[in-house]
C-alpha cells in the first residue's frame, strides 16, 4: 500500500497578503516554536514566511524600518513548493531534496482542489522518512535472515536429494532392469538406468520416447501409444490412468532380445510422469518357446495319431489348392480381382486348419503367404493375372509343409504316409452300389441298409466340435485368457463328411473370433461380474429338412458403435447409409471381406477374411446365418444348414 503525505500534514498560521510586517512579528514573538506561516489570498497560497528568513531581513540595516510597516509580501517568498495532499511518500521526498539548498528546510504547502490545506514540515518529513527506512533495513535484515536459512535449508535438502538419487541410480543399475521417465513431452529424462543403454543400444536421455522406440515397433504401434500417453496425461483420475496403459504391449523385441515391458504412473507436485520399466527376458522368451514348440510336437504326433486320414486330406487339399486348382483358375480368364479374394479366403481357411490339425509350422507358412497376399489387395484395383501367377510359382508346398511332416515321420516312422488306412472307391461305384440296395431290399429291410451304406461316409457333428476344444484353449493362451471345454448339447447329427467339411473348417474362424474379440480378459470378467473363465456352448438341433448349429459365447458382445466406426473407416457405407440399415443387416457387414475390428494383424486374426469365408461356405451349402448378441453378455451364431437328401 502506497503512503500518502496526508500523515504529515500540519495547520501553519496563515495571514492575508494585506497584513504588514508587525503583525508576523507580533505572532513570531508570541509563538516561540513556529517555523513560519503561510500567506494566503482568497484562500490560495501566495507565499511562506520562516521565521529564519523573516528576523534575517528585519534584522539588516534599515530593515526594521523598510518591512514592519509595510505589507508582509515585501518580506514572503513567493517561489513555492505546492504539492496534492494524494502525493506519496516517495515522490514527496524527491521535490524536497531537490530544491535550492537556500530553501531545503522550507514549508511544502499541500492543496485540495487548489486551495491552501497544511503544510509539510521538512524535519518531521525527514525523521518520518528516517522511522520508515529504519523499518525497512529491519524487514530486510529480517526476510536476508529468513532467505539465509532457507538457502542453507535449500543446500542440506538438495544433498539429501542428490544422495537419495545417487542411492536409487546405484540401486537401479544394478538391479538388471532398465528404468527411464517422461514426462508429458515424453521427452527422456537424463536420470535413468545404465540398463536402458545397454538394451538400445545408445543413450537415450533426452530423446523423444516414441522416436526411439520407433526403431523397434510398427508405426501403428507408436500411433496407438501416442494416444495412450495423452489419455494419460490429461486424465485426472488414477483409476483410468491404469485402464489407458493396460493396452500398451506388454513385450517387444529390440536388437533380437525380448524386452518385457511395464509402465507406471508416477505423481509428483508438478504434475504426474510415467516410468517405463524394462526387464530382459530373452533366455526365458527362447526357453517359453523351446517349451512350446516341445508342447507343439507333441500335440502334433497325438494329432497324427488319432486324426490322420484329416491330416492327410489337409496336406493333399492344400497341394492340391496351390499345385493344380490356383494355375486352372489362372488359366481360365478369371477376374485377377475375383481370384485375388478367393485365394486369399482359401488360405486363411487353410491356416487354420493346419493350426486346429497341430501343423503349426505349415500354418505360420502360410500367415507369410496370407503377407503377400495382404500386401497385393492394397492394389487389388489395378491387379494382374500375371502377378498372381507369379506368386503361386514361388509357392513350394513341400517346403511348407516339411517341418511339421519331419515331426510326424521321426515320432511315427515314414510308413506313416506311406500306408493309408482306406479304401478309395469312385463316386460311380458308390451310385451303383446304391441302386443295386435300393433294387434288392424293399421298405424297412432297404431303409436299414441304405441308413448302414451311409453311415460309411457320415460322422457325428459333436465329434467334429470337440475337434476345436483344443484348438480354442491354444488360442485362450496366446490371448492370455482363460476359456473352458467347449460345452456341446442338443441332437446327434450325422452328416457326410465330404460334402460339408468346408463348411465344418471354415468354423475354424467362428472359434477364433469368439476367443479373440468375444471372451475378455479375465480382469475384464472379473470387473464384469463374471466368472474369470469363459464360456463356449454349441447346440445342435436336427429339424429333419436342415440342422441348426448354434454356437455361443458369454462374451462382451458386438458393440455396434464399433463397427460403424469400421464401416466408416473403411467406407463399406457412408454414415446416412449405415444409420438405414436395420440390426441385422448392421450385424451381418463383420462377414464382409477385409472386415475386421481389430488394428493390427497377427498369427491369429486382423485380416478380415475368415467370417466372410464362413459366410461364403454355408452360401454355397444354400444355408443362412443368423446373428444374436447383447453387449457385455454375449453372441450367438446360428447356422441354419440344409440337410443333405439321403
Amino acid at each position: 500500500m502506497i503512503e500518502t503525505i496526508a500523515k504529515l500534514a500540519q495547520v501553519a498560521p496563515t495571514f492575508s497578503a494585506m497584513e504588514n510586517g508587525n503583525t508576523i512579528h507580533q505572532y513570531f514573538e508570541q509563538n516561540k516554536e513556529a517555523e513560519g506561516v503561510v500567506i494566503v489570498f482568497d484562500k490560495k497560497p501566495v507565499g511562506i514566511l520562516m521565521r529564519n528568513d523573516f528576523y534575517q531581513k528585519i534584522g539588516s540595516q534599515f530593515g526594521y524600518a523598510l518591512y514592519m510597516n509595510r505589507e508582509v509580501t515585501l518580506l514572503m517568498k513567493s517561489d513555492l513548493t505546492c504539492v496534492d495532499k494524494s502525493c506519496d511518500m516517495a515522490k514527496l521526498g524527491f521535490i524536497a531534496m531537490s530544491r535550492n539548498q537556500d530553501s531545503i528546510y522550507d514549508f511544502i504547502v499541500i492543496l485540495e482542489n487548489e486551495n491552501y490545506a497544511g503544510v509539510v514540515n521538512i524535519r518531521e518529513f525527514l525523521i518520518e522518512m528516517s522511522k520508515t527506512k529504519e523499518r525497512e533495513i529491519k524487514l530486510l535484515n529480517a526476510q536476508q535472515d529468513i532467505l539465509k536459512q532457507t538457502n542453507e535449508a535449500e543446500k542440506r535438502h538438495r544433498l539429501e536429494i542428490e544422495q537419495k538419487n545417487a542411492a536409487i541410480k546405484n540401486l537401479l543399475d544394478h538391479a538388471g532392469q532398465g528404468f527411464l521417465f517422461f514426462g508429458s513431452d515424453l521427452l527422456i529424462s537424463e536420470e535413468y538406468s545404465r540398463e536402458c543403454d545397454s538394451i538400445f543400444g545408445f543413450s537415450v536421455g533426452g530423446q523423444y520416447f516414441l522416436a526411439v522406440l520407433q526403431n523397434f515397433i510398427d508405426n501403428d504401434t507408436v500411433m496407438m501409444m501416442q494416444d495412450v500417453f495423452k489419455s494419460v496425461f490429461d486424465n485426472q483420475n488414477t483409476t483410468k490412468d491404469k485402464v489407458f496403459l493396460s493396452v500398451l504391449p506388454t513385450e517387444i523385441k529390440i536388437n533380437d532380445r525380448y524386452i518385457k515391458t511395464e509402465y507406471k504412473v508416477i505423481p509428483h507436485q508438478a504434475g504426474k510422469s510415467i516410468m517405463m520399466i524394462m526387464t530382459d527376458i530373452t533366455q526365458k522368451k527362447a526357453l517359453e518357446l523351446k517349451n512350446a514348440e516341445e508342447k507343439n510336437n507333441i500335440k502334433l504326433i497325438v494329432r497324427a495319431i488319432s486324426s490322420k486320414s484329416e491330416i492327410i486330406q489337409a496336406i493333399e487339399e492344400l497341394q492340391g489348392f496351390i499345385e493344380h486348382d490356383v494355375v486352372a483358375l489362372l488359366d481360365n480368364n478369371q477376374s485377377p480381382q475375383l481370384i485375388l479374394q478367393y485365394v486369399f479366403r482359401i488360405v486363411h481357411t487353410m491356416k487354420g486348419d493346419f493350426a486346429l490339425n497341430g501343423l503349426h509350422y505349415t500354418s505360420a507358412g502360410l500367415h507369410l503367404l496370407e503377407d503377400a497376399l495382404s500386401e497385393m489387395q492394397k492394389n487389388i484395383e489395378t491387379i494382374t493375372t500375371d502377378e498372381i501367377r507369379a506368386l503361386i510359382v514361388q509357392i513350394d508346398c513341400n517346403q511348407l509343409l516339411e517341418q511339421d511332416i519331419k515331426i510326424i515321420t521321426e515320432a511315427l516312422g515314414s510308413q506313416y504316409f506311406e500306408k493309408e488306412d482306406r479304401v478309395t472307391v469312385s463316386q460311380q461305384r458308390l451310385a451303383e452300389i446304391k441302386n443295386k440296395i435300393t433294387a434288392v431290399f424293399q421298405n424297412d429291410e432297404q431303409a436299414a441298409v441304405l441308413k448302414l451304406f451311409h453311415s460309411l461316409f457320415q460322422v457325428n457333428l459333436k465329434d467334429l466340435i470337440k475337434d476345436y476344444n483344443d484348438y480354442v484353449k491354444t488360442l485362450a493362451d496366446w490371448f492370455g485368457k482363460d476359456i473352458g471345454d467347449i460345452i456341446i448339447s442338443g441332437d446327434d447329427i450325422y452328416i457326410n463328411r465330404d460334402r460339408y467339411a468346408a463348411f465344418m473348417k471354415s468354423l475354424v474362424h467362428v472359434f477364433r473370433n469368439m476367443a479373440d474379440h468375444g471372451i475378455e480378459d479375465p480382469d475384464e470378467r472379473d470387473c464384469a461380474g463374471k466368472p474369470e473363465a469363459g464360456k463356449i456352448t454349441c447346440e445342435l438341433k436336427n429339424e429333419g429338412h436342415q440342422f441348426v448349429l448354434s454356437l455361443a459365447d458369454d462374451g462382451g458382445g458386438i458393440d455396434l458403435e464399433v463397427i460403424e466406426k469400421k464401416v466408416l473407416e473403411k467406407q463399406i457405407y457412408s454414415a446416412a447409409e449405415f444409420a438405414q440399415l436395420t440390426c441385422e443387416q448392421k450385424l451381418t457387414t463383420i462377414f464382409m471381406d477385409n472386415f475386421s475390428t481389430r488394428d493390427s494383424v497377427d498369427l491369429y486374426s486382423g485380416r478380415g477374411v475368415g467370417l466372410a469365408a464362413v459366410h461364403a461356405e454355408i452360401g454355397k451349402l444354400g444355408g443362412k446365418i443368423k446373428i444374436d448378441t447383447e453387449v457385455g453378455q454375449y453372441t450367438r451364431f446360428s447356422f441354419v444348414v440344409p440337410y443333405e437328401q439321403q
